[in-house]
């Protein structure tokens, strides 16, 4: 089963457990060496972009969203803000992430969450983002795609 919208190429939780009365979850995700970033950034030190940091927690904060809301698969609600986010220390290939989230205020198709990423015991990033639900689009048909 997904934990995510995403193709398996950008999906970045492994495992993912929502505690509903507190309106808080927890992911992990493997960071395995072989993920094509680790080898361009940076060679021969190879370090996981801070950008995708803030996608692990936007990531579990939408498999949090979607199982407050009791959607029954992953829901893609598109990161909107990120309202502050601090990198703490660098995370390295072979490294495991703890991703833990916590829904913070919810207004119509908007929620805030705090995010928290650690290895081990360290905490390597913290902050807080907004995520929007996505307009529903209609598909086009395969008459309409362009060829």
């Amino acid at each position: 089963m997904n934990l995510t919208p995403h193709g398996p190429g950008f999906s970045f939780l492994d495992s993912f457990a929502a505690s509903l009365p507190e309106k808080r979850g927890h992911g992990t995700k493997w960071l395995d060496p072989a993920m094509p970033f680790f080898a361009d950034h940076f060679p021969g030190q190879p370090l996981m972009p801070g950008v995708l940091l803030v996608e692990c927690g936007a990531q579990a904060a939408g498999a949090l969203w979607g199982a407050l809301r009791g959607e029954p698969e992953p829901v893609p609600f598109a990161l909107a803000q990120v309202v502050q986010f601090k990198l703490l220390q660098p995370v390295l290939p072979g490294q495991t992430l703890t991703i833990d989230a916590a829904l913070e205020n919810e207004l119509g198709s908007l929620a805030q969450f705090a995010v928290a990423l650690t290895v081990g015991e360290r905490e390597v990033a913290r902050g807080r983002i907004v995520l929007g639900m996505m307009p529903e689009s209609p598909r086009p048909s395969a008459t309409e795609r362009p060829s």
